[in-house]
């Protein structure tokens, strides 16, 4: 199974596939280096848009800028979690991959529903056990 469709089956919470591919992609999903590895994309995501400044950068990266200044408190938070927190539910886990990934996230698309805030208050929810809301639809 694909690593794409074992995320979705934990998104939509209905494991269908294998249980030990599913065991294993959830360990790769909550493991220490993995958390760490996506707490610092989290504030590389914050650091590009400080030294982006004012004036445009040329890059293929799309992020938008006034998103993440308005969510920059949540999303440092976010990576203190991830770094601090050893029990983590893979949704969360999940969740801030499409955050970071998906072109329909807050961080990048300028129309979205949802601020950057909305998103991570979601997704520290749905680390914690308390996904009550749905941030991003599955494919």
């Amino acid at each position: 199974m694909t690593r794409r469709k074992l995320d979705r089956e934990i998104l939509g919470g209905y494991p269908l596939g294998s249980p030990d591919a599913l065991a294993l992609r959830v360990q790769q999903l909550t493991s220490e280096s993995a958390r760490h590895r996506i707490a610092r994309d989290l504030r590389g995501v914050v650091e590009y848009v400080d030294r982006r400044g004012p004036r445009p950068l040329i890059t293929a990266v799309m992020i938008e800028p006034a998103a993440v200044r308005a969510g920059r408190s949540a999303i440092l938070d976010l990576a203190v979690t991830l770094e601090r927190s050893s029990a983590v539910r893979p949704r969360g886990i999940v969740l801030v991959h499409r955050l970071l990934t998906d072109g329909t996230s807050p961080l990048f698309n300028r129309a979205s529903h949802r601020t950057v805030t909305e998103a991570v208050w979601e997704i520290q929810d749905a680390l914690d056990g308390n996904s009550a809301h749905a941030y991003i639809q599955t494919h």
